[in-house]
């Protein structure tokens, strides 16, 4: 079954137990570094560790629809997207009146207020740490070719009584809710601020200048690039069923979800400064392993804006916080933070050292990901795994995550020459 980018059915989620993934698959012969052992990672696998003085790229692995997962294969790396966002919309923020304290309301189009706090500002620095009070609410997304506002102003058509918002108790500020939302209103107020759709800010400001080819649900993607999509799996009906990216529109096309009163709009009908949703900022880019790298190295290399970035808004606390789980005990704006705990629910991804890891992980449609880098190294890894279930996942063994993205990291950071993995 393909579903369309941004299905509400399919929201990712990391609270489930265990089961076992299916079995691993011969590598493929892109693969250039193999790990030291073979634990199973799905139907495609791959990393790519870097180094100030060494690069080491492994993947294996063949989609059904007969293509060989490689280091070029573009897929969709879930909520990596944010942070690719962030890097553009925080430093655009920050130059502006009022930098990330300014009321998103001023540029945005509509005033958003918390129902329950309807004189309380939700600021630019809210959005990007997920302390905005919002929530994805029960008929998320909103489709293009409705406003943004219709989920987040009263009598819209998919307000829904209110469900895009947290407890009325809880100001905004106040509590870490991780919610895609916040990264559509980002989305939408840098299109009004810019004057350009978010996919092709993004294409400017930061994949072009990266020399990737890569885009938000496919826009600014090569042919060529399309032809190599490894779509997102999930076993059904005894075999691997794709769920996203099968058949990816043809250049110069993107993939939109529109709402059923449109249902002939396509990405030429779309206007920036109207729904923050339509290229998917929270989670639609398509970017390889290779692009991943780039993108890892790229940020390593630019302490300026990410300096802000990497400090922690947010730290795990008494009170709690919808953590998608447990992996995120602390986050900067649109960065994953890492404390270093250890433990079956700590984020001790890189072991020994971990502190100093920042960057993003991914979670949707089959796909689990993760983009990170060491400032005091200068080392950085990226990897994906495909075929993830998204019920009853097989537990981390050492700390929050799964135990196949502690396996793959582990091969990762021996690649990098560490003798200890995640834990």
């Amino acid at each position: 079954m393909t579903v369309p980018d941004g299905d509400p059915r399919l929201i990712p989620r990391r609270t489930f137990t265990l089961s076992a993934l299916a079995a691993s698959m011969s590598p493929s012969p892109a693969a250039r570094a193999a790990p030291p052992r073979t634990p199973d990672f799905g139907p495609c696998s791959g990393f790519i560790a870097a180094s100030p003085d060494h690069r080491r790229v492994w993947t294996r692995g063949e989609a059904p629809v007969g293509r060989l997962f490689r280091p070029d294969s573009p897929f969709r790396v879930a909520s990596v997207s944010k942070m690719a966002a962030a890097s553009v919309i925080a430093p655009l923020a920050a130059s502006l009146p009022g930098g990330l304290d300014a009321d998103v309301s001023d540029r945005l189009g509509f005033r958003l207020r918390h129902p329950g706090w309807p004189e309380t500002p939700i600021r630019l620095r809210h959005l990007l740490s997920h302390t905005s009070g919002l929530r994805n609410g029960p008929s998320y997304p909103v489709p293009a070719g409705r406003p943004l506002s219709a989920a987040l102003v009263p009598g819209g058509v998919n307000y829904d009584q209110g469900g895009w918002f947290g407890p009325a108790e809880l100001a905004p500020g106040v509590r870490f809710s991780y919610a895609d939302v916040n990264y559509a209103v980002l989305a939408q107020w840098a299109e009004r601020v810019t004057g350009q759709r978010f996919d092709h800010l993004m294409r400017d400001r930061l994949l072009g200048p990266a020399g990737a080819d890569a885009g938000y649900n496919w826009s600014g993607v090569s042919q060529a690039a399309r032809l190599r999509a490894a779509p997102g799996l999930r076993q059904q009906g005894g075999g691997w069923a794709p769920q996203v990216d099968a058949a990816p529109p043809p250049a110069p096309r993107a993939a939109i979800l529109a709402a059923p009163e449109t249902p002939g709009l396509t990405d030429a009908g779309i206007a920036p400064g109207e729904n923050g949703f339509a290229f998917s900022p929270q989670g639609g880019l398509r970017l390889s392993l290779d692009d991943m790298d780039g993108l890892a190295r790229r940020f390593l290399a630019s302490p300026g804006p990410f300096r802000a970035m990497e400090t922690p808004a947010w730290r795990i606390g008494p009170e709690g916080a919808d953590n998608e789980g447990g992996v995120m005990l602390a986050y900067g704006l649109g960065v994953q933070v890492l404390l270093g705990r250890r433990g079956p629910a700590g984020d001790a991804f890189f072991g020994p050292g971990s502190a100093d890891w920042r960057g993003h992980l991914g979670d949707a449609y089959g796909w689990m990901t993760g983009l990170f880098w060491n400032r005091r190294t200068g080392e950085s890894l990226v990897w994906a795994l495909n075929g993830m279930p998204e019920s009853d996942r097989p537990p981390g063994r050492r700390t929050a995550l799964t135990a196949p993205e502690e396996d793959l990291i582990a091969a990762g950071l021996a690649a990098l020459g560490r003798k200890t993995g995640p834990g």
